[in-house]
């Protein structure tokens, strides 16, 4: 006899207590390239990245990292763009190419049966790539018509002010696309990038999936014997100035504003970082967050407001973003400000810490449920030189910290008199 389930007690709640990254294989190459191997999974799909140590850090010319990733499927010496899209389609795979400020990434999902065909096709793209002129006339007007859509959007325009504010001096972190750089690039921009940056030049390769020795054995072929050049060692950073306190771009018309809140921070590697992210969580982090309980359901300024911490490889920074209808704008900065100054001076209550812990652990393990969502873990501490110890000590952090904890990185690093501002739209 089947026992019934009883609806009406609630199962038991286990506490999480700690979490593993399963190790990963790394196979050094006699070229240079290293293959980091996650074994993960039953099913015959794999995803390998091809990742570069290279991006619009080492542009000369603004687009040119953009144009130039974008591109390596657009058509090589024997291929046309039409061609290459076909072929990927025939062996049902999927193609990223995801350009960065710091590394470019090329990606592909297949079934492992059709490697033998596709890495070979990987190859050839970042060796034969010769960036058409007419396929970057196409790509070029894209790109313009979607910022000419953009430029009416005041989350758009405030989102691109408030990394200009904090990223000054051409900085290569506060870089952005616009028309007039769209329209100086050339053919013969794209070229020199890839030949300076990515062609014959070592990379990472990550395989992670359901995959064979074979599989291994292929990739070592290709990509692991033939003669390869470091990538070029990329420029200092400039020295950043203190940001202005606000900018605000008058929109006439608009019936909205957009808020973009925040100031220079860090990154994973700083020793504050668990702290700070944790406030984070609290203060903006989730639909429960203190700002979300306030500015949207309390005052109903919006339909959504979220803050975050934005970890880059030197650096990082603290942004709230929301819109708000006009009138409401100089309110929901009040109320923004307010927060941040409760959290200085009255600490976290037991129940809301608890709360906030609980489903920062259980949305942490919630993310890593599939292979490829593991293997993002991973590249985020292999390319920050966090440690393999770095999700087991935040863990540790997330269970240890206490509301005293949480006020003294408050005062540290999140008084209201630090932090700058933009407004698009209006007051």
């Amino acid at each position: 006899m089947i026992q019934q389930l009883d609806r009406t007690i609630a199962p038991d709640i286990n506490p999480i207590d700690r979490f593993h990254l399963p190790k990963v294989e790394t196979v050094s190459f006699s070229n240079g390239n290293t293959l980091h191997k996650f074994a993960l999974g039953t099913q015959p799909v794999v995803r390998i990245e091809w990742i570069f140590n290279t991006g619009s850090r080492a542009e000369n010319k603004i687009g040119t990292s953009f144009f130039t990733t974008k591109m390596l499927a657009e058509g090589t010496a024997v291929l046309t763009a039409p061609q290459i899209q076909e072929f990927l389609a025939q062996y049902g795979a999927f193609l990223e190419l995801n350009p960065g400020n710091e590394r470019i990434n090329i990606t592909l999902f297949c079934l492992e049966k059709h490697l033998p065909v596709l890495v070979p096709f990987i190859k050839n793209l970042l060796t034969e790539s010769i960036f058409p002129e007419a396929q970057l006339t196409k790509m070029k007007q894209q790109q313009i018509q979607g910022i000419q859509v953009n430029l009416e959007k005041t989350a758009y325009l405030a989102g691109v002010a408030f990394r200009e504010m904090l990223f000054n001096n051409n900085h290569p972190y506060g870089k952005h696309l616009d028309i007039k750089t769209i329209e100086a690039l050339e053919q013969n921009d794209l070229t020199s990038f890839f030949k300076n940056e990515l062609l014959n030049k070592n990379c990472d390769i990550i395989l992670t999936g359901g995959f064979s020795n074979e599989s291994v054995e292929l990739i070592q072929k290709e990509f692991g014997t033939a003669p390869l050049q470091k990538t070029n060692q990329k420029p200092a950073m400039p020295v950043l100035a203190k940001a202005s306190r606000e900018i605000i771009i008058e929109k006439e018309g608009s019936v909205q504003s957009s808020i973009r809140y925040g100031r220079m921070l860090f990154n994973h590697s700083h020793s504050d970082y668990f702290d700070a992210y944790i406030l984070n969580e609290i203060l903006g982090g989730y639909f429960g967050s203190r700002l979300m309980q306030n500015i949207r359901e309390d005052k109903g300024y919006t339909y959504g407001i979220h803050a975050s911490i934005v970890t880059l490889q030197e650096g990082g920074y603290f942004v709230i973003g929301t819109d708000v209808k006009r009138e409401f704008t100089k309110n929901a900065i009040e109320e923004i400000e307010k927060e941040l100054q409760l959290l200085i001076d009255t600490p976290v209550s037991d129940l809301e810490l608890q709360t906030v812990k609980s489903y920062m652990l259980g949305s942490f393990v919630g993310d890593i449920q599939t292979p490829f969502s593991i293997a993002d873990k991973y590249k985020t501490i292999f390319f920050n030189g966090l440690g393999y110890d770095y999700y087991d000590r935040f863990f540790a952090r997330i269970q240890s910290i206490t509301a005293t904890d949480i006020q003294i990185v408050a005062k540290k690093y999140f008084a209201p008199a630090e932090m700058s501002y933009v407004v698009a739209g209006g007051f």
